[in-house]
Parts: structure tokens; sequence; C-alpha cells
């Protein structure tokens, strides 16, 4: 009337499995992905990875370079380089005032109409140069949340471009 079954073997993957972390696998289990940008991109391939978090912006900061203001504040000199399909890209230097380096590129790039409010930060040193994963999202819809990932030789160059391709991947 009753049968006795063995118990099912049941076999789970963690986020926590270097093999599912994109980043572990390219640079060793010492360095692993955030939580939340870890389990989103468990078991991708670097290229995919790569393509996805850090896709080529539209709007790129670069050179961003700081000098001392009073009240902790730093004047900040960037340039901006704007690119386009159909047109030759353009590239201005700015100019801004702000407390940090991830506050001044966020005004720069919302001066460019790319609004982005951070939600997560999270910055590291890899090997010589350091690296950046920020959760972003847009300014008026909730909705258009993303992460994004950034490499540079410097802090602040790892966050101009992290914050880039955050704005990237909302505004598309």
């Amino acid at each position: 009337m009753f049968h006795t079954t063995a118990p099912a073997t049941v076999t789970t993957r963690t986020s926590a499995d270097t093999e599912q972390d994109p980043f572990s696998s390219r640079f060793g289990a010492d360095h692993r992905l955030p939580r939340g940008l870890r389990d989103e991109a468990a078991g991708m391939s670097w290229p995919l990875f790569t393509a996805t978090y850090a896709p080529a912006a539209d709007i790129r900061v670069t050179g961003l370079e700081a000098t001392r203001g009073r009240g902790g504040k730093q004047h900040y000199t960037a340039e901006l380089t704007h690119t386009s399909k159909t047109t030759q890209p353009v590239t201005e230097t700015r100019e801004i005032t702000a407390m940090g380096p991830a506050s001044a590129v966020s005004h720069l790039l919302a001066d460019s109409g790319r609004h982005v409010e951070i939600l997560s930060f999270h910055q590291a040193e890899l090997f010589e140069a350091t690296v950046t994963f920020v959760k972003v999202a847009h300014q008026h819809n909730e909705n258009r949340r993303s992460w994004a990932i950034g490499f540079g030789p410097t802090p602040e160059s790892s966050i101009a471009s992290a914050l880039a391709s955050g704005a990237q991947r909302i505004y598309g």
C-alpha cells in the first residue's frame, strides 16, 4: 500500500560560488561582487558581464582632477565626451565644486540630462587599479534601477567610469 522511497537529493548553488561570480572567476576568490550584483550576474561569462555592466557610455567623464577648497569642498575639472552613432564625438571641459568625486560626477551627468541617484556604492583596489560598483536609480522613475561597474587607475576615475556606465544602462 505505501512504498518507501529514498529522499530526493537537492543540489543548490549559492551566489557565493566562485564559478558563479564572473568577477571572482576572472580575478580570484579574494575579489567578489557585491551581493545584489553577484546574484544578478551569477553564471555570466566575463565578456557578457562587461558588456552588460560596463557598457560604452554616450557621455563619458574623464580627466577628473580636484583641488582643495574651503569647508571640505573640492573644485573639480573634468572632460565630458558626448558620443553619438551619427556625429563625431564632442569633448568639453567642465568645472564644478562638490564634496567628493561621486557627487561631482553625479552633478556633471545631471547637467547633461543623465540624472542618477546612487543607491549602493562599493569600491575596491584591484592590483594597481580601482574598481567601483554602483547601483543607480533614475531620478523620477523608481523602476529604472541598475548595477554598473567601472575600472580606473585611480579611485576618482573608477567612480566616473562606473557612474557613466550606470547612466548609460538607465538611459540607454
